[in-house]
Order: C-alpha cells, then structure tokens, then sequence
C-alpha cells in the first residue's frame, strides 16, 4: 500500500517516530546504499555506494561506488575527483614557472625528533583494504604521534590511526616511483570530524639489488612464504613501526596539500613524503603483489596528476618543511554539488553542536509536551540531489504555542552537522511549516491577521527549537527549502572565544528538555534575514528538527520507507 513515486506530491507511510528523537539513532549498513545514490549512477553503475570497511581518513562509512579500472570515471559521481588539488601528484621539478622550484622551508631530518610511532606488540591483525588496495594495520586506537605546527606556526599534535602498506608507489619524485609503499595517516589529536585535515606520512620503498629485506615486511608477513588464507590474519610478530621509519624521517622530505587519492577525493590531506629508500627484497615485493591482487582486486592506482596548474605555475611543493597550511575549502568554480559554493546562502548551516557551548539560562520545556508524531499512509520516497526525501504527514510540533507540521523526511548519508565534534554515518532531518503557511496566502490569512502576518514576514520565525541538535536548514534540497530559522539573540558565527562556532540555545538534557525560544530572535547575517518566500508571495516558516544515525542494528523507521528492500530500492531510484 505504499507509493514511491519518482516526485514528492504524495504522502509516506512511516513508522511511528517516539519523542525521544535526540539520541542517535542506530541504522544498518545496507540502508545506507541508497541514501550515496544521488541522482544518475556513476560508471559503473553496478556497485554499492558504500562498504563497511574502516576508513583510514576518518569517514563513518567508505565509498565504494567507483572502480580502479576507470578512474576517468570518477568525477562523474564524486565531483571533487575533477579539482585542482587532486592526489596522487607527479612532483616534478623541472618545470618552469611560478611556484615550480621547491620552497626550502626547514632542515634535513626536522621531522626525526618529531615522530613517535608505537610498537604493534603480540601479534597484530592485518587486513587487506580493497579500498586503498594496501595491506592495513587500522588497531582502533592511536599508532603513535607527529607533532608539527599549524598554518601560524603553533605547535599541533596528530596522533597516527592507520598504516597501509601499498605494492607500488603512489607518488612520483623526481623521477622516481617507489616499488612500494607505507602510508601513515594522522588525524588532529582529539578530533573525530571526517572533514578536519589529515597527514599522509609516506615511506619509499625500492627493491634491493643486493638482496636485502625488509624487517617491516618480514614483521607483517610478507617474507616470500606461503599466501595468507584470507585477507585477514595474524602478523608472525610484533610491528615495529618507528623501526621502519626512523631512517627514512632522518632524511629529507617534500610536502603539498592534495586529495584522498580515492573518492571522494576531498581536497584536505596535506602529505609529507620522505626520499630515503628503504630496501624490499623480489620475494617480499612479490609477496605483497600476490596478496593484493587475490583480495584486494590488484595493485592498480589512481594515474599521476600534474603539478602543471592549468592557468600557468605550479602547484606548491615544501622541501623539509613541518608546517600544515590550512585547508583552501575556496569554491574552484560555481558548482550546486559542492558545499565550498554556498557560503553566500548557507552561511550559517550546519554547524557543530557542542553541550559545552550551549546556553541553559533559558527555561525548558518537556519534549513531550512539544512532539505530536504519528503513524502515517501514502508516503512518497524520492531521492534528490543530496538526500533521500519521504513527503507525508507525520504529525507536528507545538513550538510557543504555534503548530508546525511535519511534511517532510530526509536522509543523507553522512550527517552534514556534527556532534560534540563527531560526523555519524547519516542524518535524519524532519522538515516543519508552520500551520497554515502551506495554503494559499499564508499562515497571515488562515489567522485572520495580516498585520501579524506582515510582522513574521520581516523578519525570521518568531517560535525557533533547538531540540538539541540546532534549528538549522541542511544542505539544499531545492530553492524551496534555503530558509532562515536563528538561535535567538546570540547567533554570532564565532563566539567570544573566536573559536567559530554558532552559539546553541540548549543541549544538556535534549530528550527530556529541549528548550524553546521565547521571543522572536534578531538575526545578524543577512544571509539568515527572512524565512523562505513562495512565489505567491506569502511567508513560509519552517524549523527543522535533526537526529544523527549511527551505524548498527537495522532501523524499523527507514526499513518502513522502503530502505532494505531490494525492490523498493530500486523503486525509488528509477
């Protein structure tokens, strides 16, 4: 009995949604293959968006929509692979132009009394990634520390997550490609955003002409011997990694900022890449080659992107540097796709919800007294350019006094704010307009009240919840739903502490309490001025109501609107 038609005019049928919509919500893997369908499929278009392998940069989920086989591929469903920032990078210098000579910017060996890098003891698990196609030592834990200074040059500590040991260099130096290669990466210490920059630490290896080995490959396994049975075993002994990198860091180094060199090729990794060859005997090289091809699918890289920029110049590149410049998030070129191009009209939105940040001194309110949701029919499900969009009528509710109804889910795969610092694997968002708004003249007219309606109309909603998790409008779905709902009478966009977060109105106890604004708030960004208005010419108020998913059991919610069914699925991408 349940409609999934491509547009949004009819109503989803739902399961019933409880008051208790601010703690995460746990969701199963396989739900999250349709919320990555945004539109046309990528080339090809027979694979899952998503797998549940962990992610060396720190993303909830790993995309798994693209091929190694055709890369030109790839910016067809991730636009970001098409920048200008891209990885892997051909440092090449020879060429002539601005910025095409390294830029000496420290020592030889800087690095060495930088690094701290720990001892896998007992015997460590290594996993083949498919996704990196490398051998992982991903533990759950911190691997170690490098400690380098920001973009002003103050000191800033990242902790090591993850070491993937790769058959091939990735990168070319001068000239040179490594026969293989181990990449350590590193997150800012203490930081759980996907988006936040990471270092990629690179470690050359070359295979020796005298027949020497490597004690990192014997460490891990790789010694020639016998194929592993399966894509995860048991290292034979302890893995030393600071062993394996201690006479690479005493050398000399080039650093430059680029991509993930897979999809989605976010443009925040700054690499450092060390120039003393470690030596790798034929029988471990062949030993790594063998196990990637036969679990990892091959061996095969993303091709080397030049550092010829297009306009004339060179891309910049640091000899010895320790310095990590801050990420250029600037829009390349007008693009609805990307987030770095809608700065003009989403300045305010999303932004990381921090209880240490919130405002108590305001009086709360029992959610129960506020939520109204109920079972609903006729739900339409239709995928949108960034989430999974469910029109229906859910229920309302009651903010000062005021009726919003709830008339619209969306899903989106990976949550677009964060909480307390940390980015869950998708974002629920129930969309609701005020009583009235919807029909014909407004809100204003269904009242009898013009000049009340006028009133609204200059400025933002007077009623406006925080629920926890922010009033706030996700990123675009359509024009429609570009509106301004604020946080009262504080809704700087950096505080006091110049720490640039948006104030939040509440968050201690956000299921029993969320609180309630009481006047309507005065709006400092022009951007945030006035709610949406139809072409009717009639105000439309809208507060939007955010729960973040986390990965886990399946949910009852999204297996309602037809997520986990293979024919509904499909139903709703056709």
């Amino acid at each position: 009995g349940r409609s999934f038609s491509p547009k949004p005019q009819a109503r989803p049928d739902s399961a019933r949604m409880c008051s208790k919509m601010a703690r995460p919500v746990v969701l199963g893997s396989c739900v999250l293959a349709l919320l990555g369908r945004s539109g046309q499929a990528a080339c090809p278009a027979d694979l899952d968006p998503y797998s549940a392998e962990p992610n060396p940069f720190g993303w909830p989920v790993t995309p798994a929509e693209f091929g190694y086989d055709q890369p030109e591929c790839w910016a067809a469903k991730y636009e970001r692979c098409g920048g200008e920032r891209q990885s892997p990078m051909d440092l090449n210098f020879h060429l002539s132009g601005p910025d095409c000579a390294p830029r000496v910017a420290g020592t030889v060996g800087d690095l060495a009394a930088r690094a701290n890098y720990k001892i896998l003891a007992g015997r460590p698990a290594m996993s083949v990634s498919k996704y990196m196609r490398g051998i992982s030592m991903m533990t759950g834990s911190s691997i170690g520390s490098l400690k380098l200074q920001d973009a002003n040059g103050m000191p800033v500590e990242y902790e090591a997550v993850d070491a993937v040991l790769t058959a091939g260099g990735l990168h070319k130096v001068d000239s040179f490609i490594a026969d293989a290669e181990l990449l350590i990466f590193h997150q800012p210490k203490n930081s759980t955003d996907a988006f936040a920059s990471r270092v990629v630490l690179s470690v050359p290896f070359r295979k020796s002409e005298s027949g020497a080995g490597s004690e990192l490959f014997e460490q891990m396994g790789l010694s020639g011997g016998a194929m592993p049975e399966s894509g995860v075993w048991r290292a034979p002994k302890s893995v030393d990694l600071q062993a394996a990198t201690q006479a690479a860091l005493e050398g000399q180094s080039f650093a430059y900022s680029g991509s993930m060199p897979m999809p989605p090729c976010i443009e925040n990794i700054r690499y450092i890449l060390l120039t003393t060859k470690q030596p790798v005997s034929a029988a471990q090289l062949s030993s790594l080659e063998g196990v990637l091809s036969k679990y990892a699918g091959g061996t095969r890289k993303r091709p080397l992107v030049s550092r010829a920029l297009a306009g004339g110049g060179c891309r910049a590149v640091d000899e010895d540097s320790v310095q990590v410049p801050a990420v250029d998030t600037s829009c390349a070129s007008p693009s609805n796709s990307s987030s770095a191009c809608w700065a003009a009209t989403c300045g305010v939105s999303p932004l990381d919800l921090a209880p240490a940040r919130a405002d108590k001194s305001k009086a709360a309110q029992d959610a129960a007294d506020m939520i109204g949701y109920r079972p609903t029919s006729n739900v339409t499900v239709s995928p949108s350019m960034f989430s999974l969009d469910a029109a229906g009528d859910f229920g309302a509710l009651l903010v000062n006094g005021r009726l919003f109804q709830a008339t619209k889910l969306s899903l989106k795969a990976v949550s677009q704010h964060t909480f307390n610092g940390t980015r869950y694997a998708a974002e629920l968002v129930v969309e609701h307009i005020l009583f009235g708004d919807s029909f014909p003249g407004g809100a204003a007219a269904v009242r009898g009240a013009a000049t009340q309606g006028a009133a609204h109309g200059a400025t933002t909603p007077a009623a406006t919840v925080d629920a926890g998790h922010g009033t706030t409008t996700p990123a675009p779905h359509d024009a429609a739903v570009d509106v301004a709902a604020s946080h009262g009478d504080s809704t700087d966009a950096a505080v006091a502490d110049g720490s640039h977060h948006r104030r939040l109105e509440q968050e201690e106890n956000v299921v029993a309490a969320p609180t309630v604004t009481t006047a309507a708030p005065t709006v400092t960004h022009a951007e945030a001025a006035a709610p949406t208005v139809t072409q009717a010419g009639h105000v439309v108020h809208r507060v939007m109501l955010s729960i973040p998913l986390k990965l886990g059991r399946e949910s009852a919610l999204l297996r309602s609107l037809g997520l986990g069914d293979k024919g509904h699925q499909g139903a709703i991408r056709d």
